[in-house]
């Protein structure tokens, strides 16, 4: 074999292997699964769910499987192909959801996610980025007020009966004028069972008004409506909501009240009942500073 045939069979065997190595990455191009694949996949008619699991798969597989654009340009054009933002947070970070934990004495599984309270029924004090338990405490002290009154008018001004709790300041104070407050509520209750109260400091307790009785109106039960602090409440987990004040607490004392039986705002008893039942429930307090 002369040296023309030998050179001849060199070059072809170079052609050859180098065009094999370019099909080989163009392969491996082409099973890139790309902001395309994703909008094509969504035209068809695939579910989220599905076009998410697909998503997973292919990220797990390697991170040269996947090559998604998700520059402000890329999410644009995302959302103008009607591309679910379900998928498109899947694309910016494929890694899977939380797995699920049960805890104990608990028939439903709960998620621990850092951006909520732990999942225990309570009132929580959101502290920069730490969740601070706010301490509850069944309502148990009970008093009557108003006797003087009731005395001074023949019975024509009622008498009402003080929920209280001992010591004039609570132990939790709060360094803040307009904290924010998570309520990890039991199961079949929501925010709506709570109301926020500011307290009438007494002495060595702090005291607020839970109903009343006699006089000419008879009887109510519920808190005071001018003692209620509004707040805004927004779902943002399984039993959890996010309390939102809607402007600045004034220094004092304030708690939480969680009512059983006459919790509602202070209403009218009816028929012939002429005494407002006292209300019982759970409390959780804290304090404003000067």
């Amino acid at each position: 074999m002369n040296k023309r045939v030998c050179c001849a069979i060199a070059i072809l065997a170079i052609v050859l292997v180098s065009g094999s190595l370019r099909a080989q990455d163009a392969s491996g191009m082409s099973k890139r699964f790309t902001n395309h694949d994703v909008i094509s996949l969504v035209q068809s008619g695939i579910s989220e769910d599905v076009i998410i699991a697909k998503i997973r798969e292919m990220s797990a597989s390697g991170p040269s499987s996947v090559s998604f654009d998700t520059s402000t340009d890329g999410l644009k054009s995302l959302k103008a192909a009607n591309v679910p933002d379900a998928v498109i947070k899947v694309m910016i970070n494929p890694a899977p959801a939380a797995t699920p934990i049960v805890m104990a004495g608990s028939a439903a599984p709960m998620t621990t996610d850092p951006n909520l309270p732990p999942p225990e029924v309570g009132v929580y004090w959101k502290n920069l980025s730490r969740f601070e338990r706010v301490e509850g405490q069944a309502l148990t002290n009970m008093k009557v007020g108003g006797k003087a009154g009731s005395l001074f008018t023949d019975g024509l001004r009622n008498q009402h009966w003080d929920a209280y709790l001992e010591g004039p300041v609570s132990k939790m104070v709060i360094q803040e004028r307009r904290p924010g407050f998570y309520i990890y509520v039991t199961e079949g209750t929501d925010s709506s069972d709570y109301v926020l109260l500011m307290l009438n400091k007494k002495g060595n307790r702090r005291e607020f008004q839970v109903g009343s009785f006699g006089g000419i109106t008879g009887g109510k039960a519920g808190v005071k409506r001018d003692k209620e602090v509004p707040f805004k409440a927004e779902h943002v987990g399984m039993r959890t909501y996010k309390i939102s004040l809607e402007g600045e607490l004034k220094p004092g004392e304030y708690a939480f009240f969680m009512g059983t039986g006459g919790s509602a705002t202070m209403s009218g008893a009816r028929g012939g009942n002429r005494s407002g039942g006292a209300a019982a429930g759970r409390i959780y307090d804290f304090s404003i500073p000067e």
